[in-house]
Formats: C-alpha cells, sequence, structure tokens
C-alpha cells in the first residue's frame, strides 16, 4: 500500500481544489520517513502558502486503488493563502465538483469537526450539502425555476381566451373528433404567439408545434383507431414541448433536464396557476370597481327581487293574450327537459375546467422563468479494463451469430436437417429487435458509467462500443429482413409494419450512436426528430389502405392471407376495399361489417373525409 495524504483546506465558503474535471482535491503521497504533517509541509513549500490557521487531522484512514490514505482538514477563513501552483484553485464549494471517495472525505471532516466541537463558516457550508446524522447528500435541484407574475394587460386577455377555449373543447368533447382537433391545435398555438409569444429561437420547437398540428388535421382525414388514440397523447406532448423550447433560451433539451422542466413546468406549475385567473381578475377589477361594485349590489339585489312578481305577473297576463304564447310557456319542459338540463351543467363545468388549466398552462409559460439548469454528473464507477474484457466476450459471440446469420439467412446456404428455410426466416424476429433495444442502452449506459483514466484505454473503448454497433445494426436489418419473409407469406397487419418502423427508428438510433461514442454529440436532439419524422409518415402514408391492396395482391398466390382481417380495418382502405370488391375478392358480408364503422355526423366540425365519403 502507498501512503499519502489527502488535503482539505477550505477557506470561508471556498475549497482548494486541483483545476480538472475529476479527482479534485488533493493527494500528496507521502516519503518512507514522513509524517502527513511532514509530508504536507514539503508538499506545501512548492504549492501553496498559508498563514496561521487550524490544522486537524482525521484520525480514520482511507484505503482506494492501492493508497493508504489520511487525511488532513485546514481552515484558512482567516489567514491568506497564496498559491503558486497553476494547476491549483480556490474556488467556491458545489457539491458536483467532487465523487463519491471525495464525498466521504469531507463528510469524515465534518464528523470529526462535531466531536471536538470546532464550528466555523467553512463547517456550516459543509454540512448544508451533508446531513450527517441521516447520511444524506442534498443536491441542487436539477432544474432552478424562479416564480413571477405575467404582465397585467396579457393576464387580463387570457381570460377571455381560455373561455372560449373551454367553451369550444366542451363542445368537441362529447362529439366525433374530426376537424374539431386541429381547430382546437391551431387555436392553442394561436393563443401561445400572441399571449406568450417567440422568446427563444428555436427550430425544434418549431418543428415539434408545426408536427402537432399536422398531427391534429389527421383528424379530419382518416379513421385508423390506433393514430386516433395515440394521437391524443402524442400531440399534447409535442404541442407543449414546442411551447417550452420556444420560451426558455436557458433549457437545454437534454433528455433529463428536458423531461424534468416539462413535468415542472407544464405539469406542476400549470396545476399551481390555476388560481391566478381569480387573483388576476379581481386584481384587476377590484380596487378600481370596489367601491362602485358595493354601492351598486345593492340596487341589483332590490331590481331582482321586484323583477320576480313583475314577470310571474307578466306571463299571465300575456298568456292570456295569446293562445300560441300560452301552449309554448305550458310546454316549456317538454323543451327543456332534466337531460337537457344535467347536459348543459356537465357542459359548463367541463368548460370551466379547462379554461383554469389553459389558463395555469399559459401562465406558467409567461411568468415562470428558468434560473439555472445544474448539471447531471454521472458517477463513474466502472473499471475500463474490465468492461474492454466483457466487450470482447460479447463481441466474439456476436460475430459467431453473424456469420451463421449472413451464411443461412441473406445466402441462403443449406441449413441443418430438420429445419425448414420459412421456418428459420419466420422465427427470431422478436429477439432480435429485443437486443438492439437491449445493446443500443447498454453502450450508452456503459460508456457514461465507465472511469477511463487513459485516452489509449478511451480509444479501445470506443473500438468496441463501435464493433458492437455495427453488429447490432446488422441485427436490425436481420429482423426486418425476416419479417419481410414472413410478410410475404402471411401478408401485412398494423402490428407488423409498425414493429418494422419502430426497427426501423433503432436502426437510425444507432448509426447516430456511432456519433455519440467518438464525439459525444448528445444523442436526444436527433433522435427526437428520427422519431417524430417516421411517426408523421405513418400517419400520413395510409397504413391501412396499403394493407388492404398489398394482401389483395397476394390473395391469389397465399392461402394464409386472412380476408376477415381485412374487414376490420378501418375506412381509410375505401380505395383497396372498394377495388377488391369489384374483383369479387371481398365478399358482400365483408363488405357490409366493414362498411358499418361509419359513424353518423350532424355536425360540421365532425367532418371526416373517409368517414364522410364511404357511401360515394
Amino acid at each position: 500500500m502507498i501512503n499519502a495524504v489527502s488535503l482539505v483546506l477550505m477557506k470561508n465558503d471556498k475549497i482548494l481544489l486541483l483545476k480538472r474535471e475529476k479527482n479534485r482535491i488533493p493527494i500528496i503521497v507521502m516519503k518512507d520517513d514522513e509524517t502527513p504533517e511532514k509530508s504536507l509541509e514539503r508538499w506545501a513549500k512548492d504549492n501553496i502558502t498559508v498563514g496561521t490557521s487550524k490544522l486537524i487531522r482525521v484520525d480514520k484512514t482511507f484505503n482506494i486503488e492501492g493508497y493508504n490514505i489520511n487525511l488532513i482538514f485546514i481552515d484558512a477563513s482567516n489567514s491568506d493563502v497564496n498559491i503558486s501552483n497553476e494547476d491549483l484553485i480556490l474556488e467556491s464549494f458545489d457539491v458536483s465538483n467532487i465523487n463519491r471517495f471525495e464525498e466521504e472525505l469531507l463528510r469524515a471532516v465534518v464528523m470529526k469537526c462535531n466531536s471536538i466541537n470546532y464550528r466555523t463558516y467553512s463547517i456550516e457550508i459543509l454540512e448544508k450539502v451533508y446531513n450527517i446524522r441521516n447520511n444524506y447528500r442534498i443536491r441542487k435541484p436539477l432544474i432552478e425555476l424562479e416564480k413571477g407574475r405575467m404582465k397585467s394587460n396579457k393576464a387580463i386577455n387570457l381570460i377571455p381566451l381560455t373561455l372560449i377555449l373551454g367553451a369550444i373543447l366542451s363542445i368537441f368533447l362529447f362529439n366525433y373528433f374530426g376537424i374539431s382537433i386541429a381547430i382546437v391545435t391551431v387555436l392553442m398555438t394561436v393563443i401561445f404567439f400572441s399571449v406568450i409569444g417567440v422568446r427563444n429561437k428555436s427550430y425544434l420547437g418549431l418543428f415539434l408545434v408545426l408536427s402537432s398540428i399536422a398531427l391534429s388535421i389527421t383528424y379530419g382525414i382518416f379513421t385508423n383507431e390506433v393514430f386516433r388514440v395515440l394521437n391524443l397523447i402524442v400531440i399534447p406532448i409535442n404541442l407543449f414541448s414546442g411551447f417550452l423550447l420556444l420560451t426558455y433560451e436557458k433549457l437545454p433539451f437534454k433528455f433529463v433536464a428536458f423531461i424534468t422542466a416539462f413535468l415542472e413546468i407544464i405539469v406542476g406549475k400549470s396545476f399551481e396557476n390555476t388560481g391566478k385567473l381569480t387573483f388576476e381578475f379581481r386584481e384587476k377589477f377590484s380596487k378600481a370597481d370596489g367601491e362602485k361594485k358595493s354601492r351598486n349590489t345593492k340596487h341589483i339585489i332590490n331590481g331582482i327581487l321586484i323583477s320576480i312578481p313583475l314577470v310571474i305577473v307578466l306571463l299571465m297576463i300575456l298568456s292570456g293574450a295569446d293562445e300560441v304564447f300560452s301552449y309554448y310557456l305550458s310546454n316549456i319542459w317538454d323543451y327543456i327537459n332534466i337531460k337537457n338540463i344535467y347536459d348543459f351543467i356537465s357542459r359548463v363545468f367541463i368548460a370551466t375546467i379547462i379554461m383554469f388549466l389553459t389558463y395555469g398552462l399559459y401562465y406558467s409559460l409567461g411568468s415562470v422563468k428558468v434560473k439555472n439548469v445544474n448539471n447531471k454528473t454521472f458517477n463513474r464507477t466502472l473499471n475500463s479494463t474490465t468492461i474492454i474484457t466483457i466487450l470482447v466476450s460479447i463481441i466474439l459471440i456476436y460475430l459467431v451469430f453473424t456469420q451463421v446469420q449472413v451464411t443461412h439467412l441473406y445466402l441462403n446456404k443449406a441449413l441443418p436437417s430438420g429445419v425448414s428455410f420459412s421456418e428459420y426466416a419466420r422465427k427470431g424476429f422478436f429477439q432480435l429487435v429485443f437486443l438492439v433495444v437491449v445493446n443500443l442502452i447498454m453502450i450508452i449506459s456503459i460508456k457514461i458509467k465507465t472511469d477511463v483514466k487513459h485516452s489509449k484505454s478511451n480509444n479501445i473503448l470506443n473500438a468496441l462500443y463501435s464493433v458492437i454497433t455495427l453488429l447490432t445494426i446488422n441485427m436490425g436489418v436481420a429482423a426486418i429482413y425476416k419479417m419481410n419473409l414472413y410478410i410475404g407469406e402471411f401478408g401485412y397487419t398494423r402490428l407488423r409494419i409498425l414493429v418494422q418502423a419502430f426497427t426501423l427508428f433503432l436502426c437510425i438510433a444507432l448509426l447516430l450512436l456511432l456519433a455519440f461514442i467518438w464525439r459525444e454529440k448528445l444523442l436526444f436532439k436527433p433522435i427526437v426528430v428520427s422519431a417524430v419524422a417516421i411517426y408523421l409518415v405513418l400517419n400520413f402514408v395510409n397504413l391501412d389502405n396499403f394493407i388492404a391492396k398489398e394482401n389483395l395482391k397476394l390473395i391469389n398466390t397465399r392461402a394464409e392471407i386472412d380476408l376477415w382481417y381485412l374487414s376490420t380495418l378501418s375506412l381509410d382502405a375505401k380505395e383497396a376495399i372498394d377495388e377488391g370488391r369489384e374483383k369479387g375478392l371481398v365478399s358482400s358480408e365483408y363488405y357490409n361489417y366493414w362498411a358499418n364503422k361509419r359513424v353518423l355526423t350532424e355536425r360540421w366540425y365532425e367532418y371526416n373525409y373517409f368517414n364522410n365519403n364511404i357511401l360515394k
């Protein structure tokens, strides 16, 4: 074991650190005949000069990677500190600057000082970060938000806009979703741009907002049940993410930071600020008109009390003067029945809730500021040599697997007896997709968590990551190839197309991973753009019509094609189903079952192209 001294020197809220990214607390290797104090004195001559100060030696020693560490704490709060070594710096204490071992050292310093009743400002700084009694580390929040207040005129203008939005949504929600979804999405976007405005020039934010509008338009065109359900989740997330990026300049588009900001601002602060509607309304009108309102309230009540008997008398006189008026008056409850009253009350209730929630959303975007984003640091605890050994083992297995695939799947070489090519091609698709996902997550996680001390080790690891990535891309290609062979035998389904699209997305993500491996480029942004682009294409290519058209082409050569499945497709398959019926490939029974999916609509905002044109 090598004996060494670790120096924790603090001056008020500053700590002595080395100018590097990790292992920043100075560690001094001791000579054979030195005590920790003598070793520190020798080191200080060439590196730092400290005036009269308190020196405390911690009794405990620490063992790490072949070193036996002695710990010395110097409190230089009341002394001058002169640094002669350019590699050293007195820096404001920040918990993100240190690793786990250094945390243990600082915790030991605090515990030692508490045991001897030594209390100074420096110790208090450390105690604010470490709750020694509970052995718990208090970290800064990832996103530091600053509450504010929206400008009064904007806050007031927002009230009627959210009222209109709530009223419209309360009507649309009880009816078939057609162009109504696009109307709501566009209206929410217009409110954002008119009230909040673009505070940060973000092309990604604009892309997400425009993609949300594009997805909302599909409700007026297509009837695919899968996307109609998924888009109810995707559109709000996409739209509000775009609003965030167009509002906050300091908000980086990183996975953890952005999701945290979304949850805290879009979800948390929106609920918190729902009450601001009544606050801003009272603030605007109560002060100026308070006295006038109090005077008028009495007169209004008197007017209502006088009006009630007057209205009753007038109704009695008018009903006697006109028989038709008397008929309508006596049958008024036939027109306003209890069901309509409940319906009206429920719509008003929903409109009010939506009004307050959307007001809270826009108020949050207009008032909450992102004060600071603290970068999340990962403790690199994995040993690079161990990881290299593991990766080499994985690569050897994958190389053998790839060689088998190339030989038997791609080149159609003779298979072992008892295994047919069709059986070999069909099986294993989902296992391959699962492996692709696992490998993608594994490479990212290992690269983030591995402690690499030398550039040579880093280059070896990057090369191994790259080899695994390329072999994984081959797995993705093999999965798609296997599914194509399966489709050629049994035809298309929504699930088969969607899993192929997902596998394609994974292959794109793996290609992007190569940039992350070698250049440390962030993956989140290009992956999100790729995912949204693929999802947009899937929404607009009319999957159901493609499925029906391709399956009808295979029907004469493949007995396994399921005609019943075609009748379960949405009305989007109109062109292919009509053509199949004309050729006698689709029976009247299946056609009628398919056509009966049509929803009867009465209102203009329920318009959907395929639903309204099914009988034409």
